[in-house]
């Protein structure tokens, strides 16, 4: 009995080590192959002054690595991928989203960004460690969702004529609530274990088409329920590795009389730097790209942001858009399209921090949507 098991442990300590060698190796390829790829994107624009960086640096609290902004991107685009899957479910069987290429997507993504910085001399072991442990935590989820709702999940919609049942609108709203959160929190913060007892609460045991009820009911129990031990897991390790995440963005701005700070009291006034000039406090995720774009509209500069110069945002467009503002304003980094809203595109756009109000209010009057300003 007992050789038994240790003959049994032996094996499944080969089994592991050999998997985690595979992943390592996977890593390692994977990392050197995009690591050494020069994407054809001009360098940054010249810095601003001395003196500007040493106004810009009276608060050094709230300083961000600049490299920060880039590989921000891979991880908003999982939170566009929600977005995106809880715009489809809205109207939509979850067998017919585009799981496995949404994978390659943010795969694809990081590649560019681990290519463009490794090409400016930009390293940050924790920007890469993030972007890993997160890929393949979208990885695993969207695969063993893909398969499942492929192949069990194409079955049971069958057995529904393709309707949906009251379980599918549960889930679709849910998945709303969860796009919704991943703007302004962190996804492990969501409360997946109140989702899971509310599913069984709202809807009910016996009704139309049973088979795909109870399909439902079990696969949704199992996916909130992994989804909540997973969280609570990754707030733990999230915490113990990098304390509390702020939720504050430190910004110079400038043209900024007083009747500014009364028109936005989410934005705190750290210090005065000259007249109609401070180093303010703005509100960090989503809320800071809805508020810089506010602000520029009412004539506001920024200078610094998180102490750097050169930042990047993402805008909505047609296929087709091209982005012309003059070289040294801003520059195209990427695009790619939206699986599920054909005919639209995204285009990621580097500039620097004293051109963002020339990009904002070109934009805008374009009538193009911005999507994302990634401040750090």
């Amino acid at each position: 009995m007992r050789a038994g098991l240790k003959r049994f442990l032996k094996r499944a300590l080969l089994v592991l080590s050999i998997a985690l060698g595979c992943f390592v190796l996977f890593v390692a390829v994977f990392w050197l192959k995009c690591a050494f790829v020069r994407p054809a994107v001009p360098p940054p624009g010249v810095t601003v002054s001395t003196g500007a960086n040493q106004a810009g640096s009276l608060d050094t609290k709230g300083k961000r690595p600049i490299e920060d902004s880039y590989f921000s991107y891979p991880e908003w685009y999982i939170v566009w991928s929600y977005e995106e899957r809880a715009q489809y479910l809205a109207k939509n069987l979850p067998s017919g989203f585009p799981y496995f290429a949404s994978i390659g997507h943010y795969w694809r993504s990081y590649c560019f960004i681990c290519g463009l910085t490794h090409s400016r001399h930009q390293f940050n072991f924790g920007d890469h460690l993030s972007s890993f442990v997160l890929g393949g935590s979208l990885a695993l989820e969207y695969a063993i969702r893909g398969a499942y709702e492929q192949s069990v999940g194409r079955l049971s919609e069958w057995t529904s004529s393709h309707e949906l049942v009251e379980e599918d609108a549960y889930a679709a709203r849910v998945a709303r609530e969860y796009a919704d959160f991943v703007y302004v929190r962190p996804f492990y913060e969501f409360g997946f274990a109140h989702a899971l007892k509310e599913l069984w609460k709202e809807t009910s045991f016996w009704g139309k088409h049973p088979i795909r009820k109870w399909e439902r009911k079990f696969i949704l129990s199992v996916d909130y329920g992994l989804e909540a031990i997973y969280a609570g897991v990754l707030r733990t390790a999230s915490h113990v590795t990098y304390g509390v995440e702020s939720a504050d963005t430190y910004a110079w701005i400038e043209n900024a009389p007083e009747a500014v700070f009364q028109e936005f009291p989410r934005i705190q006034k750290v210090k005065g730097v000259g007249a109609l000039s401070a180093v303010v406090i703005i509100p960090r995720y989503q809320e800071f790209t809805d508020t810089a774009v506010k602000l520029t509209s009412h004539g506001v500069r920024f200078v610094l942001i998180a102490g750097n110069d050169e930042i990047m945002l993402t805008v909505l467009a047609p296929e087709g858009w091209w982005y012309d503002l003059p070289v040294g304003e801003a520059s195209l980094l990427f695009t790619e399209r939206l699986m599920t809203q054909p005919g639209t595109q995204r285009f990621a756009i580097e500039c620097p921090v004293r051109s963002l109000h020339l990009v904002l209010n070109d934009a805008v009057a374009r009538g193009i949507r911005i999507e994302h300003i990634y401040d750090y």
